[in-house]
């Protein structure tokens, strides 16, 4: 079996609820639809934007296997099976895998904040050893509390056929030192919207962040940025990082996410409990700038399209 590649545009695609918490699975079939029409070349299925942690095992494997034969093959899809324990995330990442992953996406053991290079390390092998799919690693530590370091990233490598890492720190000279070590060996997709552009200027392997896709298929030029003049990479860059901000810092993610989506004409629905939808006056923040941006230029066309 040859190794899959992670390179491009991979996305994290919202999971659609009622406003009484039920999983609309028709819906996230479309919201899926659209964005491989849209060209992206990957997906992270549960992921943070999928609300992973509100999916029940057997809505991961519905929710997997829906975007499975949405997908038919055409993109790979990982999908995000993380626990605290790693019996937990074996038992998730089987659900996974039988209902059509092509990979697994995989944080560090959360809540525990102060874990040891080789308890996580002992993490991704016990799961690799189990459960042999690709695994991209996810280090996002605003949610982990562990900071996945150079000397980490080696380590699993070490120990699981890990072929991505998906960095999410928000931290450019981190960033940075991930690229140098490892973007020749697995595909460094940058996590954070703020830094798509300079990642990839830098040889990063492609992005799995938030932003860009509300563009449509105007999102492929990142992935041709040699095409575009350095003022248009600047004007990209900074929509994207004020459209980022205002997704992440309005309301409680993924709220202001799933207003966007559903703002572009996708059925985004609502989040589910704990989190409640945006208010009205964050709805018009958010629509503003999305508005200034030039969003719903390409949401107008993919209207008049239909």
């Amino acid at each position: 079996m040859s190794k899959l590649v992670v390179k491009g545009q991979y996305l994290a695609p919202v999971t659609p609820f009622g406003r009484d918490g039920s999983l609309l699975l028709d819906d996230f079939a479309e919201v899926v639809g659209w964005h491989l029409e849209c060209g992206v070349d990957g997906f992270l299925i549960a992921g943070d934007n999928g609300e992973a942690w509100a999916l029940t095992p057997p809505e991961l494997g519905q929710v997997v296997a829906t975007a499975a034969e949405t997908v038919k093959g055409r993109a790979p899809i990982f999908a995000g099976t993380s626990a605290i324990t790693a019996a937990e995330t074996i038992s998730l990442s089987e659900i996974a895998a039988e209902a059509g992953a092509d990979g697994l996406c995989l944080t560090p053991q959360s809540y525990l904040l102060n874990a040891t290079l080789a308890e996580v390390a002992a993490r991704y092998g016990a799961v690799a050893k189990a459960v042999p799919l690709p695994i991209m690693v996810y280090n996002n530590p605003a949610r982990t509390g562990v900071n996945v370091t150079p000397d980490i990233l080696a380590a699993i490598c070490d120990v699981a056929p890990v072929v991505a890492v998906k960095e999410a720190t928000g931290d450019f000279v981190h960033l940075t030192k991930i690229i140098e070590a490892f973007g020749d060996r697995i595909g460094v997709l940058a996590g954070s919207g703020h830094y798509i552009v300079p990642a990839l200027e830098l040889g990063a392997a492609g992005y799995l962040s938030t932003a860009p896709e509300l563009f449509g298929a105007r999102a492929r030029s990142l992935m041709e940025l040699d095409k575009l003049s350095a003022t248009e990479k600047r004007d990209l860059h900074f929509r994207i990082t004020r459209i980022f901000e205002v997704l992440m810092w309005t309301g409680t993610r993924p709220a202001a996410y799933k207003a966007a989506i559903n703002m572009i004409g996708l059925p985004g629905g609502y989040p589910r409990e704990p989190i409640e939808p945006l208010s009205p006056a964050e709805e018009k923040t958010v629509r503003g700038v999305l508005d200034e941006c030039g969003v719903f230029e390409e949401a107008e066309v993919r209207r008049r399209a239909s």
